[in-house]
């Protein structure tokens, strides 16, 4: 079924979002990459949707300051939403610079009038091995994995990230904008669920932008707290939450861990002893799902660490979900009659 058509509001009928807050040397590189990629031009407009207690405008793009009252990610992309003239609506993280050719890549599917969102690929660049590994294990927007999975490709997609994606705007609209229950994140998923269940979704690997690393395992454990707070948050909004949450249980590292524990206080102690053998083994076999990576020269250094990534990942997540369920618990304690 076609998604239903609509006229642009105003003169442009392309909308480039950034929604930022207070990183003003993040949204400067990245308008500076848009600018050199040719996005400058008739038909297309760049709004900067900035959450801030000192507005600034920023010179060349359409400014729209907000002020930071918490009201989380779902409300400021809902703002740029209504902000936005086009009628196709692309959005791009602040932290982001576009390649060449990045916008005629991501809007090619979108020349299908039944196609209502295209996601782009988003890899790092200029990085030390972690930046690397968090690229190859798919963090932020699919990463390596979903660049190396769509073999170079148009490919059907169901996940469309705010990192790198269009959306047609009657699309959005009709389901609902952003949710509003996604304040701590997830805001792109529930979107991206939404309108995959009504109408086909692309991914184009040729739409590449290149996202600003974290790094450092230390800068990782929290953003998936973050992560692991927003998908408990979000987890009524979902099309199939006991189904998600059966997903949880069973790649939870908490429960992994007891479950190791159990086995080694039940295990005499010189089979215990084999302990290191089994991890190493258990190493190799975790760094056989990431092998796409090594077709990929820039993202080598980061293949032998990716499942260490990968375990201060989900350790974050996991703390991040018995964070919000312990905070859940204390208000439904605290509004018992």
């Amino acid at each position: 079924m076609a998604v239903p058509a609509s006229e642009p509001r105003e003169a442009p009928t392309v909308s480039v979002l950034i929604c930022t807050k207070d990183r003003r040397d993040d949204v400067a590189r990245a308008l500076a990459s848009l600018r050199a990629a040719g996005v400058e031009r008739a038909g297309v407009e760049i709004v900067v949707v900035e959450e801030t207690a000192r507005p600034q405008p920023i010179p060349g793009v359409r400014y729209v300051p907000l002020p930071p009252d918490g009201r989380g990610f779902a409300h400021v992309r809902n703002r740029a939403v209504e902000a936005a003239k086009g009628s196709l609506l692309v959005f791009v993280d602040d932290d982001c610079e576009v390649e060449r050719g990045w916008l005629d890549a991501l809007l090619a599917p979108m020349a299908d009038p039944a196609v209502a969102g295209t996601a782009g690929a988003v890899l790092v660049r200029d990085c030390n091995a972690v930046g690397y590994a968090e690229n190859i294990l798919g963090f932020p927007g699919g990463g390596l994995r979903y660049l190396a999975a769509a073999g170079g490709r148009v490919v059907p997609t169901s996940f469309l990230s705010t990192c790198n994606c269009v959306y047609r705007r009657t699309a959005v609209e009709r389901v609902g904008g952003f949710p509003a229950l996604a304040a701590l994140g997830g805001e792109d998923s529930l979107l991206a669920e939404r309108v995959s269940a009504r109408w086909p979704c692309r991914y184009a690997p040729g739409a590449i932008v290149y996202h600003k690393p974290r790094q450092r395992l230390a800068a990782i454990f929290p953003w998936f707290v973050r992560r692991g707070r927003a998908e408990l948050r979000i987890l009524p909004a979902k099309a199939r939450p006991a189904a998600v949450v059966l997903a949880l249980v069973r790649g939870s590292t908490l429960l992994r861990a007891a479950a190791l524990g159990a086995v080694l206080a039940w295990l005499p102690w010189p089979v215990a002893l084999t302990l290191p053998p089994a991890l190493a083994v258990y190493y190799a076999a975790l760094l056989s799902r990431f092998a796409f990576a090594w077709r990929y020269p820039t993202h080598r250094r980061g293949f032998w660490l990716a499942p260490l990534v990968r375990v201060v990942a989900d350790a974050g997540a996991e703390a991040g979900r018995l964070r919000e369920a312990a905070a859940a618990l204390r208000r439904w304690w605290r509004a018992r009659p």
